[in-house]
């Protein structure tokens, strides 16, 4: 075998190389990219695309959205100040599976539904009483 056999053979494997890693490559992404259609990443905050709060069958699905507010539980927030608008919202479940919650609104403990809508006006302190509870 002369020298110009074994470069076009070395050239030949190396090209056939190339390809298998550029089909590797391509399907990992691919797989990636699916999953990434349904969640979108801004500031280092995981947001979900689908809005849908509950499944099928009618359990809580917890999604977090651009724009939404979370009350951590213990933790009370004045409307008006650090972010929290006032205004209307739809209180959502921070614990899938958990339908119903309790929230202190203004001073009074009341339980809450997942998907039940609140008014805060300004200076209404707010506090996630039994779990995490999303502002919408």
């Amino acid at each position: 075998m002369t020298a110009i056999e074994t470069a076009l053979i070395v050239v030949a494997s190396l090209f056939v190389l190339e390809s298998i890693c550029f089909a590797i490559y391509v399907a990992k992404n691919k797989k990636n990219n699916s999953q990434s259609d349904k969640v979108e990443v801004i500031d280092g905050v995981r947001y979900s695309k689908d809005a849908q709060m509950l499944d099928e069958s009618g359990a809580v699905m917890v999604s977090l959205k651009q724009g939404d507010f979370v009350l951590e539980r213990g933790k009370t927030y004045t409307a008006g100040k650090g972010g929290l608008l006032p205004g209307k919202y739809t209180v959502i479940s921070g614990q899938e599976n958990c339908k119903t919650f309790n929230l202190r609104v203004a001073g009074l403990v009341k339980e809450y539904s997942h998907g039940q809508k609140i008014v805060l006006a300004q200076g209404d302190k707010i506090c996630a009483v039994s779990n995490n509870v999303i502002l919408r």
